[in-house]
């Protein structure tokens, strides 16, 4: 039984070594993903999406696209206003976005129009506004 498996590897051993030599095409793994970056958010694209779909950041985050998905060869990330991109990212290939202005960013994968998702940059935080204190010589009873 070993020797059956053992023959089955080799030929198909052989034959993909006599697919690289005819065609010249030489595989290789894919690139490792390149590690998440400190103190911004990651959207990973895999599985035919963007995951998450939607963040929401503080003006002057960095925003990392990173491509995981090894089954298309690549993605191209663009925003659907024109703020950044198009940006096409092979397998384990990241591309990164800064914003600096309010407001909401959608953007989908120019190549698969159905991935959207959307960056939504926030006026910086959860401020509260200022108590209001009572006039001079009003009573709050």
């Amino acid at each position: 039984m070993i020797s059956r498996f053992f023959a089955s590897f080799m030929c198909a051993m052989l034959a993909g070594a006599a697919l690289v030599a005819a065609t010249g095409i030489v595989l290789a793994d894919p690139p490792a993903p390149e590690p998440q970056p400190s103190g911004g958010v990651v959207i990973v694209i895999r599985a035919g999406g963007f995951y998450p779909s939607v963040v929401t950041v503080a003006p002057g985050t960095t925003v990392t696209f990173r491509n995981d998905d090894h089954v298309s060869p690549a993605h191209t990330v663009a925003s659907t206003t024109g703020a950044f991109g198009p940006q096409s990212l092979g397998y384990g290939m990241t591309f990164r976005v800064t914003l600096a202005k309010p407001g909401k960013y959608p953007f989908n994968a120019a190549d698969a129009s159905y991935m959207k998702g959307e960056i939504d940059v926030t006026g910086g935080g959860s401020e509260s506004p200022p108590p209001v204190s009572p006039s001079p010589g009003s009573s709050p009873y």
